[in-house]
């Protein structure tokens, strides 16, 4: 039983997401549109075939990438941001890679699966070497999951890796997986950047990986940092696969700035802008010196409530505010109606695992204003809303919920902070309200026990329910595609009933390019491998 064992068990719990589409012009995302089973999804993007070949793909050249915000965690077992996962997707290479839904080999060329599941042995291809020079080992396979397992790191998604018992490098190129039980997730999760392979030696000389440390074997090695500024990659010349990167570097640039970053792109001064704001889309996709790509959506817009402290520990004003929101009033003002407002849980409704029927409908108000009186609070109550100063469809989000809480009497004052302050408040559990958001991930079971379980990595304010954690954690080794989907259903119900966060809107990605900027292969789940496979006709 090779590689394509594990496809069955990819399969079983994941539903392959379209990629995003093209305009009229560009190069094909991909020589395989395959069938993914997701109608509502094909509907919402521009397919392959309105485009016109690219031609022969050209080596050399640097990308000129611009990008919202900075990261400010680079190390890929500790990140969260969606910028990390960017640029780290460059930086870093895992075992296996997702692509379109697909289980495909990276640092392991094959591996095998046990008859009961409960092993897998990965043989790690020849060719594979880090950008320190070093040849990628098993040893080094060993150390990056008991690293991501260990406390002491506090990587978000821990918990996804606890049903790994071991790993054993049993030579060079042989590292065993012994798991505790049957995981229809494993392999997606191993495909993940979070997942990565890192250099040992590096990680013990320098005693970490974030700021300017590259401890990857991915396409391309970290050059310079000048944080919150820029990062510049180089091609990597050691590259297992054959003919790629094309390119001999990316230029990440960032600026909070939407209207300074759609100018840059409209100017050409950068080559690719990844999400403009919305309120630019349409101005984007009309300029003909310009291409897009994109449609379908990628990131989960909630507003979190820490039920940690009072009032939001009472189920009752938790459901209070559920109801008393208009989520899509705060699509449309947030983000231009780009996007499907979320009625339900964390998954969009064509997503697998999602709830097909809304759970809320138009808002409320009397029985929210009830549900505040049973609680305890018939006047309502004053309340802070935390969110990230820089990011403006986030505070659009936060002043939208604001006017709409007030008329069940809670009285909101937005707190706009930076980045790193959110950050370091919501690990503490030092907010009341926080508007954040969560990008979807390639299977069900890494968002859900990252965001949602006891102790996970990214549950600020550690919301508990037993009933919700048994569901997920029997999800992961379910291996009947139905049933596992009806036992996320069931979590995604009791999420929207009764959960730490109020849902409000999948957005709607879209990237522009210049004309010349060539091999755009994006893939909704979301992944950002492909950049690897950019070339410029020039």
């Amino acid at each position: 039983m090779r590689t394509r064992l594990l496809t069955r068990v990819l399969a079983v719990g994941v539903v392959a997401a379209l990629a995003a589409g093209c305009s009229g012009g560009g190069e094909p995302p991909s020589t395989n549109n395959g069938d993914s089973g997701n109608d509502g999804l094909m509907a919402s993007v521009r397919l392959e075939d309105e485009a016109q070949p690219a031609g022969s793909p050209k080596s050399g050249g640097r990308l000129r990438i611009m990008i919202r915000l900075d990261a400010n965690e680079l190390d890929p077992h500790k990140m969260s941001e969606t910028s990390a996962f960017v640029i780290n997707e460059q930086i870093y290479e895992s075992l296996v890679q997702s692509y379109r839904g697909e289980i495909k080999p990276a640092i392991a060329e094959s591996w095998e699966q046990s008859a009961d599941g409960l092993t897998i042995t990965f043989t790690l291809r020849d060719n594979a070497y880090f950008h320190s020079g070093r040849k990628v080992t098993a040893a080094d396979v060993k150390y990056s999951i008991e690293r991501i397992k260990d406390p002491a790191t506090r990587a978000p998604r821990a918990r996804s890796y606890e049903g790994i018992t071991s790993v054993e490098a049993v030579d060079e190129r042989t590292a065993v997986f012994t798991l505790a039980k049957p995981n229809a997730a494993i392999l997606t999760l191993l495909s993940t950047a979070a997942s990565s392979v890192v250099d040992k030696s590096v990680v013990d000389a320098e005693g970490g990986l974030n700021g300017d440390v590259d401890g990857g074997s991915g396409p391309f090695k970290l050059a310079s940092r000048v944080t919150g500024q820029a990062i510049k990659l180089d091609k990597h010349d050691r590259y297992w696969e054959s003919g790629v990167p094309y390119l001999d570097g990316l230029d990440f640039s960032f600026n909070p700035d939407d209207n300074a970053r759609a100018a840059a792109v409209r100017s050409g001064t950068v080559d690719f802008l990844w999400r403009p704001a919305p309120e630019f889309i349409d101005a984007l996709k009309r300029d003909e010196a310009l291409k897009w790509y994109g449609g379908s959506g990628s990131l989960s817009l909630h507003l979190r409530l820490n039920t940690s402290k009072a009032p939001y520990d009472d189920v009752k004003v938790r459901q209070a505010i559920f109801l008393a929101l208009d989520r899509q009033e705060i699509l449309n003002v947030a983000n231009s109606g780009f996007g499907t407002a979320l009625n339900a849980g964390y998954l969009p409704p064509d997503r697998y695992g999602a709830l097909t029927e809304p759970v809320y409908g138009q808002p409320d108000i009397e029985k929210a204003k009830t549900l505040l009186t049973e609680a305890g609070y018939p006047d309502g109550f004053e309340a802070k809303l935390m969110v990230i100063a820089t990011s403006a469809f986030q505070v659009r989000s936060a002043e939208v919920e604001q006017q709409q809480l007030a008329k069940i009497g809670i009285r909101v004052t937005i707190e706009s902070v930076e980045s790193t302050i959110a950050d370091t408040r919501t690990k503490s559990g030092d907010f009341d309200m926080y508007q954040s958001g969560f990008g979807l991930t390639y299977d069900p079971d890494e968002r859900f026990t990252a965001s949602f379980l006891a102790n996970g990595g990214l549950n600020y304010g550690n919301w508990s329910d037993p009933e919700y954690e048994n569901l997920v954690v029997q999800a992961r080794s379910e291996l009947d595609k139905d049933k596992r989907a009806a036992l996320y259903q069931q979590a995604e119900k009791i999420l929207a009933e009764r959960g730490p966060v109020a849902m409000t809107f999948l957005n709607a990605d879209y990237d522009v390019v210049q004309k010349d900027v060539m091999g755009y292969r994006g893939d909704a789940t979301p992944t950002y491998r492909f950049y690897r496979n950019i070339w410029l006709d020039r």
